[in-house]
């Protein structure tokens, strides 16, 4: 039997998706083969802070008021150059016997939001030269932040709908010449938006000057900048998940099913509280526990067209692994892409497995592919001698 792959999910993190995050991770975990790999899951804490260990096992360790940190090993993350592996060094060793060391041969980034999704993670792993499922740096980084996504979607000839860019510092400076901005270029009602958060957190509606001000006030407790669209009060969601390869692969649609005028932190999220198997007990399914229409109960052209905007958004942000796009259709049948999720919740494996491919095999397919790509990047050259600094 061949030996296994040493796989890391790291999860968790500083950022409002935490829970999300843990939820993804436990999910893949379960679903990896262990003939396969041997499964280490490394949490990150909210601060940032990397830990293993046993109490990991499993996700009943999160579901305590205060899971006990101090029952964990913390570890320092670096690179094995020589052999493309990432090291987690043990921080707190006793004095009288060396750190232990764990080395990773591929890691499945499970990270949600800020410090996991938006590219910081990535920039680590890259630098670690260690193979990673998911989007590389700079499509991480744009397609976290909507701002970015909405001019390269411009630039794609790929539908928006239109918006408004706003910063802290300008909201504060001068409130009214906002509102007018907003209402002789938008005008009522509008969607408010944190424009590098995901999840739907912070996410509000706003059909009076001072509801605006109110989801502003919001949004911007949550980042530096705010994203002020269209409101479309016929419009229903459509979702599409993309699978990295030659050519990329779109998924089946589906629908979510909402009962406010926008799809919920809470409707994502706390819908099923059937869910993650551990030691018996019960929680959220996460994005796979959300109630939803598969497939899209839409005609087969208008689902085709979808598809293929799902492919050049894909495409457009330079997109790996698996992500998911998502899409706001009006009675027209007019198209607006709305965001990319580089990390979908559940790694979107329930659409994946409506087209035959389990959540194993789609993990599998990450691994493999995050592998390959590491294997090309060989063939780059990153340095040269150029003696610069010769007398």
């Amino acid at each position: 039997m061949p030996e296994r792959i040493n796989v890391g999910v790291i999860f968790g993190g500083r950022s409002v998706e935490h829970e999300v995050s843990v939820i993804t991770a436990y999910q893949a975990i379960e679903a990896l083969d262990r003939q396969k790999y041997h499964v280490t899951p490394v949490y990150m804490a909210r601060d940032n802070v990397w830990y293993i260990g046993k109490e990991l096992k499993d996700i009943s360790f999160f579901r305590q008021d205060h899971p006990p940190l101090k029952n964990l090993t913390r570890v320092l993350p670096g690179p094995d150059a020589s052999r493309g592996r990432l090291r987690l060094v043990e921080a707190d060793t006793p004095v009288l016997r060396k750190p232990r060391i764990l080395e990773l041969d591929v890691v499945i980034p499970a990270t949600h939001g800020s410090f996991g999704e938006d590219g910081s993670l990535q920039g680590l792993l890259e630098m670690a030269g260690v193979p990673y499922a998911g989007s590389n740096v700079s499509a991480s980084a744009v397609g976290m932040d909507k701002l970015l996504t909405k001019s390269v979607l411009k630039t794609a000839g790929i539908p928006s709908l239109p918006y408004i860019a706003v910063n802290r510092s300008e909201f504060e400076g001068d409130p009214e010449a906002v509102f007018e901005r907003v209402e002789n270029n938008l005008g009522y009602p509008v969607i408010v938006k944190p424009a590098t958060l995901g999840s739907s957190v912070g996410v509000s509606s706003a059909g009076t000057r001072d509801e605006l001000e109110e989801a502003l006030e919001l949004t911007l407790r949550f980042g530096e900048k705010s994203l002020i669209e269209e409101y479309v009060s016929d419009g229903i969601e459509i979702n599409c998940a993309v699978l990295d390869g030659d050519p990329p692969t779109p998924s089946v649609l589906e629908q979510p099913v909402k009962s406010d005028e926008h799809l919920t932190f809470d409707e994502k999220y706390k819908s099923d509280q059937k869910g993650v198997k551990d030691s018996g007990s019960k929680g959220s399914k996460g994005m796979a526990g959300h109630r939803r229409i598969i497939p899209a109960p839409i005609e087969d052209e208008l689902a085709k067209i979808i598809q293929d905007y799902a492919i050049r958004t894909y495409t457009a942000i330079g997109a790996g692994g698996v992500a998911r796009i998502d899409f706001l259709i009006n009675e027209n049948n007019s198209i607006n892409v709305i965001e990319i999720n580089s990390i979908p919740g559940s790694f979107a494996y329930y659409l994946w497995e409506q087209m035959g491919r389990s959540f194993t095999e789609l993990l599998d397919y990450m691994i493999e592919r995050a592998i390959e790509i590491r294997k090309r990047s060989h063939r780059t050259i990153y340095s040269f001698e150029a003696n610069l600094l010769a007398e």
